[in-house]
């Protein structure tokens, strides 16, 4: 119930988020970019919100960080945790089990890059995007002294990318969690970028 719910907050978040910074400009003929080819640099600060989710684990992620609007690239230092507890069985031998508590919380420095091929005159930009995490992951649990479940991780992921403005992007994607041992790695990553574009401030 939790799960759902939290999912459904998440979703409903990002639905008036978009509708709140979305401009709804009218000219939007398409044009085809060349993906691999960048135009200036760009430099501009940015935060980003997401999720990342599967039917069996919730976690919410936020992120601060460097973006390049010209080249399509960011690094970002990002924080995830699960906003709940979840049950989870420790197996101590044959004979003995544990059923405790579980939170999980990674911190990452994330590496994205983007490749646009459709282009739209209003500033829109639709492409794809390949992403890693560098980041260490562990779990706290009660009725247990000892943390368990600490490692470094990478963690790769890919997907769709939408900037639908000067100062806005959404990206929906696949992402391999395979850090917690207790739910599956194949995770959707959705998360909603906004950044402080110079060039749009002048």
């Amino acid at each position: 119930m939790i799960l759902y719910n939290s999912r459904k907050a998440i979703l409903s978040i990002f639905i008036l988020c978009f509708l709140l910074i979305n401009p709804f400009k009218s000219n939007s003929q398409p044009i085809l970019t060349n993906p691999l080819v960048g135009s200036y640099f760009q430099p501009s600060f940015g935060i980003n919100m997401g999720t990342f989710f599967n039917h069996e684990d919730f976690l919410f992620d936020f992120g601060l960080g460097f973006e390049e609007l010209g080249y399509d690239y960011s690094v970002t230092f990002n924080g995830s945790f699960r906003p709940y507890y979840k049950k989870v069985i420790f197996k101590e031998t044959d004979n003995l089990y544990y059923q405790v508590q579980e939170k999980v919380l990674q911190f990452s420095i994330d590496a994205e890059k983007r490749f646009y091929f459709i282009q739209f005159m209003n500033s829109s930009k639709i492409g794809l995007y390949a992403m890693m995490k560098f980041g260490y992951f562990y779990g706290t649990y009660k009725g247990l002294k000892e943390n368990r479940n600490n490692t470094f991780a990478l963690t790769p992921g890919a997907g769709l990318s939408w900037q639908f403005s000067k100062v806005s992007r959404v990206n929906l994607g696949y992402l391999y969690f395979n850090q917690n041992p207790f739910a599956s790695p194949h995770m959707i990553n959705l998360k909603l970028s906004i950044f402080i574009n110079k060039d749009q401030q002048q």
